[in-house]
C-alpha cells in the first residue's frame, strides 16, 4: 500500500524558533566595576585575560543555575532565568547565581593590582522573547519588555560587590535572603507621574539558618 504525499509537514521546533512568545523571566545584568580604569593601566593582553576570566566565571555559574547567557556586553553580561528552561524558583536561582558570581570574581587571580568586583541588578516580569525580527540566529533570543531595562537601572544603583533586586523579584524571594530596602529612586525612563524604581539589596542567609530564621535588614 502506498501513501500520497500531500504536503511537507512543518517541524515543530522550527515553528517554535520563528514565533515570538510571552515568558515570565528574571533578568540579571552584571557589570565589572572599574573596567575602564583597568584597561588604561593594564597591557591589552592582560586586560583581555581579565575579561576572559570574568566572562568564564559568569558563564559557568549562570549555567549551573540553568540560566541562559544571552549576551556579553564588554564588561557586562545579560542573563535570563526562566528561558528556555523555566523553574518555579527562578528568582531564587538568579539571586544565588549573582551571589556566587560576586564571590567568584573577587577570587579571580589577575594582573590587576586589586581584587575585581561586580555590581548586579535583577528584575522579574513578563517579556516577549524570540526571533522578533525574523532575521535569523542573531535575533533569536531578543527580548522586548520593561524587565531588562529595570535590571539595568538597578545595576547602576548597586555598590561594588552587591546585588539590587526589583520589587517584582523581591515578592518571589520570601525570606530566603537578608534584604535591605533602598527606597524608591527616580531614574531616566521611570520617573513619569511620580513613578520610580524600588530596589532592595540582597545578602545570603547562612546555610545553617532555616527559612523561618530569615530576617530583613
Amino acid at each position: 500500500m502506498g501513501w500520497l504525499l500531500h504536503r511537507l509537514k512543518q517541524r515543530p521546533n522550527r515553528c517554535s524558533r520563528d514565533e515570538a512568545e510571552r515568558r515570565h523571566l528574571t533578568v540579571m545584568i552584571c557589570d565589572l566595576v572599574g573596567s575602564t580604569a583597568l584597561s588604561a593601566r593594564l597591557d591589552p593582553e592582560d586586560m583581555r585575560a581579565v575579561t576572559d576570566a570574568y566572562h568564564a566565571a559568569c558563564a559557568r555559574i549562570t549555567r549551573t543555575y540553568d540560566g541562559f547567557l544571552a549576551e556579553f556586553r564588554g564588561d557586562g553580561i545579560l542573563a535570563y532565568f526562566g528561558y528556555p528552561i523555566a523553574h518555579e524558583d527562578d528568582a531564587e536561582r538568579t539571586v544565588r547565581a549573582g551571589l556566587d558570581i560576586i564571590a567568584a570574581v573577587a577570587r579571580l587571580e589577575t594582573r590587576a593590582a586589586e581584587p575585581l568586583a561586580v555590581r548586579i541588578g535583577i528584575a522579574t516580569g513578563v517579556v516577549v522573547i524570540g526571533d522578533l525580527s525574523r532575521e535569523g540566529a542573531l535575533r533569536e533570543h531578543a527580548v522586548v519588555g520593561e524587565t531588562p531595562n529595570v535590571a539595568a537601572r538597578l545595576q547602576a544603583l548597586a555598590e561594588p560587590g552587591t546585588i539590587v533586586v526589583a520589587a517584582s523579584t523581591r515578592r518571589l524571594l520570601g525570606d530566603l535572603f537578608h534584604l535591605r530596602d533602598l527606597g524608591r529612586h527616580e531614574v531616566k525612563g521611570y520617573c513619569r507621574a511620580g513613578r520610580g524604581v524600588g530596589g532592595r539589596r540582597a545578602c545570603p542567609i547562612p546555610r545553617a539558618a532555616s527559612r523561618r530564621s530569615a530576617r530583613r535588614v
